[in-house]
């Protein structure tokens, strides 16, 4: 039986996957607040894909109605960056009915629960499975409105329900369609297996003086940015989220493990450095001439915050993780929000045990 997916967000992953799922038959409504955008992909009758796919995906409908997007809807899936994970939350929670399935595609780190702590300060008691993945399936762009060009598709994303325990549940929602997804433990695994919480606040800080040159002298992100020294400081800072993981019970993959497995750029002696040099997916990736991208201004708050939080719950100190957050609050006062700390997420104060207990379920 075809599900209804109701995917809120039509930016490059909500375009992508709405037009994927809906290219395989399934009934598929797009939600999204630009009016702009809605009409053009209403005017072509849904969403064309490009080279790693080539297909046509006809879409029920798209709106900036929430309500009619999720009538009568299996899952809900929001794909949009996590900046707006709470905001589109307080949209959402009214709409939810009993056997729903909420998904983060993807959830940047603790998005399920500050979905589940929206859920309860909303009084919203719908029995819903919540679940969230930890990175977009896709490497995608939007051509225009109605049309994606994707690059790539992972050959695998971990994925995990809020509580664990339904777990089953949610796998039975997501990988008949998309078989891409792999069930992990919980979704501690999926926030704090998060590359970009590593990869982004800190290169760009450090490169301040070389982003603000006046005048601006064009380079490449990874391969120019990550020097010895800068890649030397993003290990010492994975080091505390793999002490994190341990803490919690799980094994995490170093960020240099990780680019060895997906990329093949060097081996266990290889510095970050280096694998980034090597890895010819960087080439032509250039760094742009501010501070205040989603680097920063997101993966700050929504990220590093969440996993400091988790480190706080888990007794792990985070010298270089709260640095981080200290330059770029000061560096950008004023533009970053307070993001997922732990009040904001309602752990502070918990125990280790406690959280793990809310986690599982």
């Amino acid at each position: 039986m075809k599900k209804t997916w109701a995917i809120i967000g039509g930016g490059n992953g909500g375009q992508s996957i709405a037009g994927h799922l809906a290219s395989m038959g399934e009934k598929v409504r797009l939600f999204d607040v630009v009016p702009a955008t809605v009409d053009a992909i209403n005017a072509k009758g849904g969403i064309q894909i490009h080279h790693a796919l080539e297909a046509f995906g006809e879409l029920e409908f798209a709106s900036t109605d929430m309500g009619k997007v999720m009538d009568g809807a299996d899952v809900v899936m929001m794909t949009l960056p996590s900046i707006y994970h709470e905001s589109m939350a307080k949209q959402i929670a009214p709409h939810l009915k009993d056997g729903m399935v909420v998904f983060l595609h993807p959830e940047a780190s603790c998005g399920a629960i500050a979905f589940r702590k929206v859920m309860k300060d909303m009084g919203c008691t719908a029995d819903v499975v919540v679940g969230a993945a930890c990175t977009l399936l896709y490497s995608t762009r939007i051509q225009t409105p109605g049309e994606v060009y994707i690059f790539s598709i992972k050959n695998e994303v971990p994925m995990a329900a809020l509580p664990a325990c339904d777990n089953d549940k949610l796998a039975a929602a997501i990988r008949p369609e998309l078989p891409w997804f792999k069930l992990v433990s919980s979704v501690l695994e999926t926030s704090i297996d998060n590359l970009n919480a590593m990869m982004h606040p800190a290169p760009m800080l450090l490169n301040t003086s070389r982003i603000e040159a006046d005048p601006f002298v064009p380079f490449q992100y990874y391969l120019d940015g990550i020097t010895p020294s800068v890649g030397k400081f993003v290990e010492t800072m994975d080091k505390e989220r793999i002490a994190i993981a341990e803490a919690f019970g799980f094994h995490q993959r170093s960020i240099c493990q990780e680019y060895i497995d997906m990329y093949s750029c060097g081996d266990e002696t290889t510095p970050l450095y280096r694998l980034c040099k090597d890895n010819k997916g960087y080439e032509g990736i250039m760094c742009g001439n501010t501070l205040s991208t989603r680097y920063c201004l997101e993966d700050i708050p929504y990220s590093l915050e969440a996993i400091r939080a988790l480190g706080k719950v888990a007794g792990v100190p985070t010298p270089c993780i709260d640095a981080i957050i200290t330059i770029g609050r000061v560096t950008l006062a004023g533009q970053i929000t307070e993001g997922r700390t732990g009040k904001m997420l309602g752990i502070e104060g918990m125990s280790k045990e406690e959280l793990l207990k809310y986690i599982m379920g």
